[in-house]
């Protein structure tokens, strides 16, 4: 996990990492993205579509609540870079956010989630790791 100094680097680039992230999945404007980075769980960020008052708490399919976890070493490497480097980075990260966090999806099963439509087969937390870059 991260140490309390990089914890608090990343808090600081958080709000760019968010921005980056809503940049990348525009045509999902309407969904909801916060950063999680208590130290206890995995850091990570947290995508969910808005509920209608429609929306039937209690069948199937529900709206999504997807958490993906971002490599801590990515994390790192972003909370121990210069200024020039953490920009470079973060726009990195935008840049590649959409096509990894889809490759991600994809090791779901496919009735599991449906990220277009913005919704879910089961109720709670859908959770997935996004890859490292390669």
């Amino acid at each position: 996990m991260l140490n309390d100094e990089e914890l608090a680097t990343v808090k600081s680039i958080a709000p760019f990492l968010l921005s980056e992230a809503k940049t990348a999945l525009a045509c999902n404007a309407r969904y909801t993205f916060t950063m999680e980075l208590e130290t206890h769980v995995q850091p990570g960020l947290r995508i969910r579509s808005p509920v209608s008052p429609d929306d039937d708490p209690d069948s199937s399919p529900f709206p999504l609540d997807l958490f993906v976890g971002l490599p801590v070493a990515e994390l790192r490497a972003l909370a121990n870079a210069g200024d020039t480097e953490r920009d470079a980075l973060v726009a990195r990260f935008g840049a590649r956010f959409a096509p990894r966090l889809l490759r991600s999806i994809q090791h779901l099963t496919p009735h599991d989630v449906d990220y277009e439509a913005g919704c879910q087969s089961e109720r709670g937390t859908l959770a997935v790791l996004l890859e490292n870059e390669g």
